[in-house]
């Protein structure tokens, strides 16, 4: 009970009289009569409204039957992170009685934000723990009608999860499931099948067309940014928010939404200033609220499909047909776990096999043995985390050393799990099931005996490609394909300048950085690809100062 209170105290702060007159002079009065509209579900680019007479209800339209989740008198202000991310809002307001409130664009809101560290504090608290208390309501948000094991449905809650979309799955195995698509009208024919915010329906949808159905998607302005970011990991990240925090304008752009490899992590204790440690996701969610507070922009789904410099300008061509123009650009685009490498696995990914381990993930599984394949840290906080939410976990080891690649802190746990197992020296040989995957053949890399191995999924953590292959002929690679920069671009033959030296992170075309996984002989940890991103600023600031 006092935990809710204190949520409660948080979400539902009133202002003080010096904060509503800070607030008041760059404000309109907006006047509004007993049950009107203030703003309803879908809208996007609505004010920040603060009650000066009646009061504004909050409700949840999402469910069969409206819900009111709270009413706002005067002193108390409406808005959540919608505010902040500029989407559509997924709730609706309505006046109580003649209502008066003060209007503050969400340009102005952001300047507050900025030049206002206390009421900052307030008003971000604030947005967050409303978010995340409407989720645990019972909110249903967008609806996602779908098979558990489907590919194409997990990846789509994989997208809305990563995307912050509040977002209800209807197993379409279950009577209720079957009850609620025959409702909507839904065929098998049509599944997955997305149900958006008033009416909007989507049979078998692309991630593009999701972002289009919720309102992601969004143009660009032509006019050149002082940075675009390509990849919105902790790198990247982390540079919007220098950037941003710096001055410089800046354009984050992403082929999924925010957080990258590192918001697939489950357990992240090792960053520095978290001693309890924290998600992935939950990181990358802070830093993308961070970005945004210092006025930095985020656009995804996009992915750039090439890039050509003319007269200092970096000209990027994306998937929609857009055009970002940079005077600097930093790619941050990371790396992907390699695909396991086994004859006729294809059929099982997304489906059985997976190269992330999320609780969407788990929840696939719950019931069976999931196997988990790779060294790394990532492969052990998965394994770490499956363990408790399925009948168990194997982590599967080409070697004979855990501590290989592996924290120390992270092995000692892992060797003491009740509820896993460690592997050494094997590797899979066959993935079998029918209809679902039923189980692994291993065999023995020393020579020795191989053995069966029963599980409900597979998760992989090998290996490591870069994703460089849309990158012009004038950056230069490594052997494995991950971007050169500083003293070993200096020494690649391909860096044109004679009257400067490449800084740390910038590629053989000036002007153009890499930071985190992406760039070569990197060490693959959060902080290197933090401090990456944060250097790239520096370097930034001096090719622009050239210009």
């Amino acid at each position: 009970m006092a935990e809710l209170d204190y949520a409660h105290q948080v979400a539902f702060p009133e202002l003080t009289e010096a904060e509503i007159e800070h607030l008041a002079r760059m404000a309109k009065v907006c006047s509004f009569k007993d049950g009107e509209p203030v703003y309803q579900a879908g809208q996007r680019g609505i004010p920040f409204y603060v009650v000066l007479t009646g009061s504004i209800e909050i409700v949840d339209e999402s469910r069969s039957e409206p819900v009111s989740i709270v009413v706002h008198t005067p002193g108390g202000f409406v808005g959540d992170v919608s505010l902040l991310t500029d989407r559509p809002v997924v709730i609706s307001a309505y006046a109580r009685g003649e209502t008066q409130a003060y209007c503050v664009s969400q340009e102005d809101l952001r300047r507050v934000i900025q030049d206002m560290p206390d009421l900052s504090d307030k008003l971000l608290d604030a947005f967050q723990t409303r978010r995340i208390m409407l989720e645990r309501s019972g909110f249903v948000g967008i609806r996602v009608f779908g098979h558990l094991g489907c590919p194409s449905l997990t990846q789509i809650r994989e997208f809305l999860d990563k995307n912050k979309v509040p977002h209800t799955w209807i197993d379409v195995d279950s009577a209720e499931g079957r009850e609620a698509m025959e409702a909507a009208d839904i065929t098998p024919d049509q599944l997955p099948f997305l149900a958006c915010s008033r009416g909007t329906r989507a049979p078998k949808p692309t991630v593009t067309r999701i972002a289009e159905c919720i309102g992601l998607k969004r143009k660009i302005r032509s006019e050149p940014f002082d940075l675009v970011i390509v990849g919105a990991g902790p790198a990247g990240l982390a540079a919007a928010v220098y950037g941003a925090t710096e001055g410089l304008a800046t354009l984050v752009l992403d082929r999924f939404g925010p957080g990258g490899q590192a918001a697939t992590s489950t357990r992240i204790e090792n960053y520095m200033g978290f001693p309890a440690g924290l998600s992935g996701a939950d990181l990358a969610n802070r830093g993308y609220l961070q970005a945004l507070k210092f006025g930095a922009e985020l656009v995804a789904p996009v992915e750039v499909m090439s890039m050509t410099c003319e007269d200092k300008i970096h000209r990027l061509v994306l998937d929609d047909g857009q055009v970002v123009r940079g005077r600097t650009v930093l790619i941050a685009t990371g790396a992907s776990y390699q695909r396991l490498p086994v004859e006729g696995c294809e059929k099982w990914e997304g489906a059985g096999i997976y190269y992330s381990c999320t609780s969407v993930h788990a929840r696939a599984c719950r019931d069976g043995r999931a196997v988990v394949i790779g060294g790394g840290n990532s492969a052990g906080q998965a394994a770490m985390f499956l363990a408790e939410h399925t009948a168990g976990a194997v982590l599967l080891l080409r070697g004979g050393d855990l501590r290989k690649s592996m924290s120390d802190y992270l092995a000692k746990r892992i060797e003491r799990h009740e509820k896993i197992e460690v592997i050494y020296h094997s590797e899979v040989e066959a993935v079998e099931g029918s209809g679902r995957l039923a189980s692994l053949k291993l065999r023995d890399v020393r020579g020795g005996e191989g053995r069966q191995l029963d599980c409900s999924a597979v998760f992989v953590f090998i290996g490591a490609h870069p994703r460089t292959d849309w990158l012009p002929s004038s950056i230069a690679v490594d052997s494995k394909g991950f971007i050169l920069t500083g003293a070993d671009a200096a020494h690649s033959g391909k860096w044109p300048l004679s009257g400067r030296e490449p800084c740390a992170v910038e590629t053989t075309c000036p002007g153009v950085f890499a930071a985190g996984d992406v760039r070569s002989n990197t060490t693959k940890r959060v902080a290197f690809a933090v401090g990456d991103g944060a250097l790239s600023i520096a370097c930034a600031h001096r090719v622009l100062a050239e210009i």
